[in-house]
């Protein structure tokens, strides 16, 4: 078959476009469960028609304790732990480990206003921010937490409508669409009726309490955590099959029947963990540099991009003041400001930056991964400009000083101004960046020697905690459908 046929079929499994042609029928099926409990759930779909994107996991959620918030960050995503796509016969089509953590850090790049219009309600996340209004106190000029509701003693609160009920008569029921628990797997979809067995989704939910960090409590005080709870009677998996007109499902199913299948490239993540151990605390004015060199492996596959997610972890578990409101989906920059971290990879046993990149940089080479710059403001992103430099003349270094442009009331009985740094994401694309689409060749090439991962960061007096890195790597995977049966390149 000619490339050009190859292409052509490739272009009818991309159902987004086809269905804007008004030539589709869609089917959409409400499927409960198979399997559930509070630690987990499996759906099997339907061999029928093109797997849509659109296709949606309805979580209804309720707290058993009433001052028991879903978390800035996480939202609803703080439930789900680890999402899996198979098949009948056990290939595994896609994996999503700690998908919440990868969905909240994606998140970023969603518009404010698409976050405070529709995140909010579809999938719990309110990572949303404004201005203060002018001559009110200490908040003129500064960014504080949109949409939030006064509750006395310059605290705040979510508003009521956003809570979680305590009882499944009263629970919120959120969306998370099957993009968001497997973002690479798509625009090219699923064949479904090619195969010979069904297709399994397969979900394991997140530990609850003070320790698992998928909720905080309104009051500030960890202990009360509360257990954010699944109804899992009104737990369902809407999956939505596309029908294209009968010759074009021809022209699939033939596909299937040749010598190498159809062949359907697409992106697949993989998380590397590191704990980082925190030097001796420094003094009060000084700083400590600690470099760490990790492999993150890779060898032999070809890798899109990835993310990197520095979160801090106090050794009794506990949350610290800024996962007080945004949860264990805080990133955290260094108090030391600019230079505070630094980083680089070696790919082929070439450095991919000539030399280390700096917290500064961070910002532009993110927006590099998606082609579109990350929705936070700068204060939110990093500590520049919000930490003492004793080298300008402040009294104090490496703390946040008034000048902080984040307001300093309280959320939750928590100062926002923790929230300074909280979403210091790394990003490094390997793509070329005219061509970030999944067509099985448009990354970086991993030799026989695997990646490795150089962090540098600064600890001070002020911040010297552990830090639990995440490493997210897009991989490229190639998948072939042939006579029923699924390949991939590894599973």
């Amino acid at each position: 078959m000619s490339q050009e046929q190859y292409d052509q079929i490739g272009n009818l499994l991309k159902v987004n476009s086809q269905k804007r042609s008004g030539k589709v029928r869609i089917e959409s099926d409400v499927l409960e469960p198979q399997q559930s409990s509070q630690s987990y759930a499996t759906f099997n779909l339907r061999k029928a028609g093109i797997l849509s994107n659109d296709s949606r996991l309805v979580l209804p959620l309720y707290t058993d304790t009433a001052n028991t918030r879903l978390t800035m960050y996480g939202g609803a995503y703080g439930i789900i732990l680890n999402a899996t796509l198979r098949d009948s016969s056990g290939v595994v089509i896609a994996q999503s480990n700690d998908v919440s953590y990868l969905s909240s850090i994606r998140n970023h790049w969603q518009s404010q206003e698409q976050r405070l219009k529709v995140g909010k309600y579809k999938n719990g996340t309110y990572n949303c921010w404004e201005y203060g209004g002018e001559h009110v106190g200490d908040i003129t000029g500064k960014y504080k937490v949109a949409d939030m509701t006064a509750v006395g003693n310059g605290d705040y609160d979510q508003k009521q409508r956003h809570r979680l009920g305590t009882t499944t008569s009263d629970r919120v029921e959120y969306v998370i669409s099957f993009r968001e628990l497997f973002p690479e797997l798509f625009p090219t979809s699923l064949p479904l009726f090619c195969l010979e067995g069904n297709v399994q989704l397969f979900l394991e939910f997140a530990e609850q309490g003070p320790t698992g960090q998928v909720a905080i409590d309104s009051t500030g005080t960890d202990a009360n955590i509360g257990n954010v709870l699944i109804d899992l009677a009104n737990l369902k998996f809407i999956s939505d099959h596309v029908f294209l007109e009968d010759d074009a499902m021809r022209q699939i199913h033939d596909m299937t029947k040749t010598s190498t299948g159809l062949v359907v490239p697409y992106g697949d993540y993989n998380e590397i963990t590191f704990t980082h151990t925190a030097p001796a605390q420094p003094a009060a004015n000084a700083k400590t540099d600690v470099t760490y060199n990790n492999s993150i492996g890779m060898s032999g596959l070809r890798v899109k991009h990835l993310l990197i997610h520095n979160s801090e972890a106090k050794s009794d578990g506990t949350p610290t003041e800024g996962q007080k409101i945004g949860g264990k989906f805080c990133s955290f920059d260094s108090y030391a400001g600019v230079n505070g971290q630094k980083l680089n990879i070696q790919v082929n046993n070439e450095n991919y930056y000539t030399q280390d990149l700096p917290t500064q940089e961070w910002y532009r080479e993110a927006e590099d991964v998606y082609g579109v710059p990350m929705q936070e403001p700068y204060p939110v992103y990093t500590t520049i400009q919000s930490v003492g430099d004793a080298t300008k003349g402040d009294a104090t270094a490496y703390t946040i000083l008034p000048r902080g442009l984040l307001a300093t009331d309280s959320v939750y009985d928590t100062s926002q101004i923790y929230l300074t740094g909280s979403a210091c994401v790394a990003g490094v694309n390997f793509c070329n960046p005219l061509n970030r689409v999944n067509n099985g060749s448009n990354g970086i090439m991993v030799s026989n020697a695997p990646v490795q991962l150089s962090y540098t960061h600064s600890f001070t007096n002020t911040l010297n905690t552990n830090i639990l890195q995440r490493v997210f790597v897009c991989v490229e995977r190639v998948l072939s459908i042939k006579d029923g049966q699924i390949r991939n390149n590894y599973s």
